[in-house]
């Protein structure tokens, strides 16, 4: 089973959140949607723009207190090296799997970025 690290912003000058999960796709349409209780009062953090994928849980625990030590503007420039104008990757990555069944690397993501989603 995969775990993803996740960076979320609503405004990139506003908030960063960090955080990780088993399931990437089903905690941004929890998210998106609002169906868990926990976030029903959450500011509107919920753009997915970055995330990293790993096969062990403890590899991604690691990773997110790595990045939960990083400033802001570390994040911010992490962030642009994959996703320079800071959209929303969630529909992208729900259009894969949606079209191919599974969520893929960030190359195929990039190469969808053309296209109109």
């Amino acid at each position: 089973m995969s775990e993803y690290v996740y960076i979320l912003f609503d405004k990139p000058e506003n908030n960063l959140i960090i955080g990780e999960t088993s399931n990437l796709l089903m905690h941004m349409h929890e998210l998106k949607n609002k169906t868990n209780d926990i976030y029903k009062d959450e500011y509107p953090t919920n753009k997915l723009a970055y995330y990293e994928r790993f096969e062990e849980f403890s590899d991604a625990i690691i990773r997110k207190n790595e990045l939960e030590q990083l400033p802001k503007e570390d994040l911010l420039q992490l962030i642009k090296s994959d996703n320079p104008d800071l959209s929303d990757l969630h529909e992208k990555i729900l259009k894969i799997w949606n079209d191919e069944g599974k969520l893929h690397d960030k190359e195929q993501i990039k190469s969808k970025k053309g296209e109109n989603i």
